[in-house]
């Protein structure tokens, strides 16, 4: 079930939204964003619409058969793998898709995503899985998550961007800066000549102790 009113949720997911578009996470009508209302609603984003530039009221409400309920517009045309990434994992209460430009870079090349590379990438992303190119739009796109939705909170589209899963809005949005984050480190680290991930013993030593943390 969604924390907080339906109300305060549309005002988190325009900031999410907005925070996307300043951080060059996606651009013009790209991406879209959404979070459970309850347990059979979602809002959505509506299709086309400029992620930078959206209000509260531009955000369409539908229920887990993709059926819009409210709203001016028409939802993303990416629902369906919203639909699936919530009927797949009921512990996920946000997704966000964005096109962060290194990440997606990486995918272009043909490089595996910079799992373990930093602490942060260990702790805020876990495994990054990497999903087959699949037709934007299409019931190709989840068709082609199916296989990672259980182990990965972030999953990379080969050309086609990435999608952040998370308990709310904003620790999905903080997964997805995080991505683009590392990615960067990534391709600069292989610019000046070496990149190399942190040995097994170290991620193991960063878990422990993020677990610890956790605790207190």
């Amino acid at each position: 079930m969604a924390k907080g009113t339906e109300a305060g949720l549309r005002r988190d997911l325009v900031e999410v939204c907005r925070r996307l578009h300043d951080r060059r996470l996606l651009g013009a009508g790209e991406g879209n964003v959404s979070c459970r209302l309850s347990r059979d609603l979602l809002l959505v984003t509506p299709s086309g619409a400029n992620k930078g530039h959206l209000r509260p009221a531009d955000l369409v409400v539908v229920d887990l058969s993709g059926k819009k309920m409210r709203g001016r517009g028409r939802p993303s045309t990416e629902l369906l793998m919203h639909l699936a990434a919530y009927t797949a994992r009921p512990d996920v209460l946000a997704v966000v898709h964005a096109h962060p430009l290194t990440a997606v870079a990486f995918t272009v090349a043909g490089l595996d995503p910079p799992n373990d590379l930093l602490p942060e990438a260990v702790l805020v992303l876990g495994r990054i899985a990497v999903a087959p190119f699949a037709t934007p739009g299409t019931d190709e796109v989840p068709r082609s998550l199916a296989p990672f939705w259980s182990g990965h909170q972030v999953i990379l589209l080969e050309r086609h961007g990435a999608l952040a899963l998370g308990r709310d809005l904003f620790q999905a949005f903080d997964r997805m800066e995080t991505l683009e984050r590392v990615c960067e480190v990534a391709a600069a680290a292989r610019a000046l000549g070496r990149c190399e991930p942190l040995p097994p013993s170290a991620v193991a030593k960063v878990i422990a102790a993020g677990k610890a943390l956790a605790s207190r």
